[in-house]
């Protein structure tokens, strides 16, 4: 259904690109490939999207049906009965999770074919890899991997031929996929690591704080996986496969403990739903030969009670209602079904509702059909407004977390492609100085746009006309100096200068064992303005790096309007980087510190005449 919000923008704003025909990787960049919208299934008026969602959601069910039957229809007994009890109460609650379950499942068919008459057959599946893999940019990364491990074990058998074709059908398979969506092959380069960084830049920046509960489950039910597996591999009948079977295992449960405990709160389900795969597809998911097959089910069977009590901490009516979701699921689907012809129509209405609450009558009269960005990550309510949306390529802008990223969006504010009217709302998350999102964007608004009006809730502001001189108002280095973590930085005697600050702390050893283990330590950036009054704000280091608007402090969307008119409020006198002292060890002593001065901005005084 449509809604506001940064998920159903994101979500939304997926299909409204692939509608456009953007160029994934050049125009957009994001976790989510051409196909994203398909995993997004939010509805914002398009018949062409709501058609090819029902589409997949019909063909995408009889695919993940037919490859759950084939893998439980190997099983025998109670163990076939918890495999489709699990997918039935669990494994279809959760997209993201199912994709990669699917992908572990098809991966393993590829190698469990391997070297028998149907190999051929094989092709089913990669096939399946490759239009996962187009929808999410996670997705297309293990299923690359099942191909590599795949590749590796026909070469491993010297099966030459059996490995060309899996390389032919893989990158065969993606790149048709890639030009039935419009897409240009050349981009490819691009979007892979534009995507890449996104990844990277992910665990570094979106990290929460991990509840215990769920943490110390998890870590033990990765020692009994990884029991399992090595003692699996070690009494295989065919070691060669079962390592291959186990590297892919290994690394789905791998992205889902990331991707899980990265993010810590509805997405650590993921890494207790693809932990408990090899629980209830055993033995058929490794081909487990019957020797210490009862030791294996020792291992597994407290790794799978640690795995739904982890699911209960993390999303406790998950367990406690799964029999009524379920329930109501079906009767759900049923009655959807039988309403299949109107059920665009409710669709609609809803559409109808959301739009009254965002209608922003005075803006559209204004920006007519000109192109129109927006700052933050409120898309849904320029969309619901049909607004001639032109994204920059980090679209929402709490994603622009890297020097790479944040760059991108730069350019393309500087650039003639730049839009005409821009939305402004600020809106950041996980206790971030707002301005830390777009923030280079955010100075060349303040400079290139000039503030039309306020409505609900959204500053407008307009392009000027004629080109932009961005070399006369760029950053201009002012000083250089070596921070020790947790000690301050008094920089009152240029409190009265805009400024912009990088900070660039780098890990040690430790850190980034940990970084590629769990997740980076949360860094934090003290204020204190020249009133004495202290701020708090999280600061991941690639967002140091990216540098930010530092002096004034802009913490709001009034204080921003202040400082786009020339007007200073809170002015900082001093800095500090905090690191807990138990996580100092994970860091470098010092951070590199470099302040600019920015140019001051009368971009904003309109708004200031029009209130008084």
């Amino acid at each position: 259904m449509p809604t506001p919000g940064l998920d159903a923008s994101w979500r939304m704003a997926l299909g409204d690109f692939f509608l456009k025909g953007l160029q994934f990787g050049h125009d957009v960049v994001f976790t989510y490939g051409p196909l994203g919208f398909l995993m997004g299934k939010t509805y914002f008026g398009s018949t062409v999207l709501f058609h090819s969602m029902l589409i997949w959601q019909l063909l995408g069910a009889t695919i993940f049906a037919s490859l759950i039957m084939l893998w439980g229809e190997r099983l025998e007994g109670l163990s076939r009965f918890y495999f489709y009890a699990f997918f039935l109460l669990f494994g279809v609650t959760y997209e993201d999770a199912l994709h990669m379950l699917m992908i572990t499942l098809a991966g393993c068919e590829i190698l469990r074919r391997s070297g028998q008459p149907r190999w051929r057959s094989s092709f089913l599946f990669v096939f399946l890899l490759a239009l996962l893999g187009i929808m999410k940019f996670t997705n297309l990364m293990l299923g690359t991997f099942f191909v590599l491990v795949s590749i590796a074990h026909e070469l491993w058998r010297q099966r030459q031929r059996e490995a060309l074709f899996l390389v032919v059908s893989f990158i065969g398979s993606y790149l048709a996929l890639w030009l039935l969506c419009g897409q240009n092959i050349l981009n490819l380069t691009t979007y892979f690591l534009n995507s890449w960084s996104v990844s990277q830049g992910y665990q570094d920046v979106m990290g929460i704080t991990t509840p215990s509960a769920p943490l110390w489950k998890a870590l033990i039910v990765l020692c009994l996986i990884v029991t399992y597996l090595l003692l699996s591999i070690y009494r295989a009948q065919d070691r060669a496969r079962a390592v291959a079977s186990g590297l892919g295992l290994g690394a789905a449960i791998y992205l889902n403990w990331k991707h899980g405990f990265v993010r810590a709160d509805g997405h650590m389900i993921g890494f207790f739903y693809c932990a408990l795969l090899p629980v209830v597809a055993l033995p058929a998911l490794l081909n487990d030969a019957p020797t210490h097959l009862q030791l294996k089910r020792w291992l597994l069977i407290p790794a799978a009670v640690l795995c739904l009590l982890g699911v209960r901490d993390a999303l406790p009516p998950v367990i406690d209602q799964a029999l009524e979701m379920f329930q109501a699921k079906i009767w759900t689907n049923i009655s959807q079904v039988s309403q299949l012809p109107s059920l665009q129509n409710l669709y609609e209405h809803r559409l109808s509702e959301q739009q009254r609450g965002a209608d922003m009558p005075r803006t559209r009269t204004i920006v007519g059909s000109q192109s129109v960005g927006i700052i933050g990550y409120d898309q849904a309510e320029l969309l619901f407004n049909k607004f001639n949306y032109t994204p920059s390529p980090v679209f929402q802008s709490y994603s622009a977390y890297t020097p790479r990223l944040a760059r991108l969006n730069t350019d393309f504010y500087l650039s003639d492609q730049a839009p005409h009217f821009v939305l402004l709302r600020l809106n950041s998350i996980d206790e971030r100085l707002p301005v830390m999102d777009d923030s280079a964007v955010l100075y060349i608004i303040s400079h290139r746009y000039t503030y039309v009006h306020s409505e609900k809730g959204f500053q407008l502001w307009k392009k000027k006309i004629g080109p932009f001189n961005y070399t006369a108002v760029a950053p201009k280095s002012l000083q250089s100096n070596e921070l020790a973590l947790n000690q301050p930085w008094f920089i009152e005697e240029y409190a009265n200068q805009y400024l912009w600050i990088n900070v660039d702390l780098s890990p040690s050893l430790l850190g980034r064992l940990r970084a590629f283990l769990y997740k980076p330590p949360h860094v934090y950036l003290q204020l204190e303005d020249t009133a004495g009054n202290m701020s708090k704000y999280r600061m991941a280091t690639p967002i140091g790096q990216a540098g930010f608007i530092l002096n004034p402090v802009v913490q709001d969307l009034m204080a921003y309007i202040s400082f786009a008119a020339g007007k200073t409020e809170r002015r900082v006198r001093r800095i500090t980087i905090q690191v807990t002292p138990e996580d100092q060890k994970y860091f470098a002593p010092v951070a590199q510190i470099k302040l600019s001065t920015l140019t001051p901005s009368l971009g904003g005084l309109d708004f200031f005449t029009q209130v008084n």
